[in-house]
């Protein structure tokens, strides 16, 4: 189905590769409760061939699928503790979405519309009908999109601190530090992610630099798209959203506004809000037992009254 088994790395590279750290869309040296797993290392790594292009994603467990969409500057490689946790019930597939990690970098005009073309033409690809999304930021607005525009794909919906209705203005100095070109812009960047800023280390602030400038392309056409408000979701198309959706949101976030998640749970029927305590803009990493659990019960229905009062 346009899929084969990529090489894994090699073992003596497996220890590092394994703790990972999120950085809202990028991540290197973390793992969630700061160990790293032999079955984080081992995550299984595929390519499938998508309108002509690669797309690469990792694959864990069997079940029902839940695809994760990383942010922007990111790769899949950021979901790996949560994949561990997810792939007791679930086939859950993390992906380079096009333009980023070791997918292929089409000189495009990338938006959310387009991620979300290649998306579902991935779904159809590997052989599967529809199938949960869980987006963090970027990802987030994507599988809002792909709710919106493409529903037969979608089974359940997680948006995490992204997705929403408004497309406020960015200050200037925000959208260069996004795609910066210094280090200096690069740790300024990072630090509005964290609610605890010691966790961004000189050697994070590196290592991240340096893979954010291999997207840069990437990054600065998804902001060209963001300013001319290009493939954006009105109030009345999320109003239409069916999938039963999760909103999480760190909140704490200073990058986007912890208040849109009370937005989207007042216009998304069927759908739940939830804050997190002492994190900003990536509970995931920050909060990852809590958000793992928020995760897998909404995934699994277990999460007792998740129906919000707007359906």
């Amino acid at each position: 189905m346009g899929a084969h088994w990529k090489s894994r790395l090699p073992s003596i590279l497996l220890s590092s590769f394994a703790a990972f750290i999120c950085i809202g869309g990028e991540q290197r040296g973390w793992a969630a409760g700061d160990e790293a797993s032999a079955e984080n290392a081992a995550i299984p790594e595929r390519d499938a061939t998508v309108f002509g292009f690669k797309l690469h994603y990792r694959e864990a467990g069997k079940g029902p699928v839940v695809i994760l969409l990383h942010g922007l500057g990111g790769d899949g490689s950021r979901w790996a503790p949560t994949m561990d946790v997810l792939a007791g019930d679930f086939r859950v597939i993390a992906l380079d979405q096009i333009g980023f990690g070791e997918s292929d970098k089409p000189l495009a005009n990338y938006n959310h519309g387009m991620l979300a073309e290649f998306l579902v033409e991935f779904i159809k690809t590997i052989g599967i009908e529809k199938a949960s999304l869980v987006g963090h930021s970027m990802g987030a607005f994507v599988a809002m999109y792909t709710a919106v525009h493409h529903p037969e794909a979608v089974d359940r919906l997680a948006l995490v601190d992204g997705g929403g209705l408004v497309n406020a203005p960015r200050s200037p100095h925000l959208v260069q530090i996004q795609n910066g070109t210094t280090l200096a812009e690069t740790r300024e960047y990072f630090e509005l992610m964290f609610y605890d800023k010691s966790r961004v280390t000189d050697e994070m602030v590196q290592e991240n630099f340096m893979r954010r400038l291999r997207v840069s392309y990437t990054i600065s056409k998804m902001q060209e798209a963001r300013a001319k408000g290009l493939a954006t979701i009105s109030e009345e198309e999320a109003r239409g959203i069916r999938a039963p959706t999760l909103i999480l949101w760190g909140k704490h976030d200073e990058l986007l506004d912890p208040s849109d998640a009370a937005v989207l749970d007042r216009v998304i029927p069927n759908s739940r809000a939830v804050l997190i305590e002492e994190s900003g803009h990536i509970p995931q990493v920050e909060q990852p037992q809590q958000f793992n659990q928020l995760v897998r019960d909404f995934l699994t229905g277990d999460d007792a009254g998740a129906t919000s009062s707007n359906d």
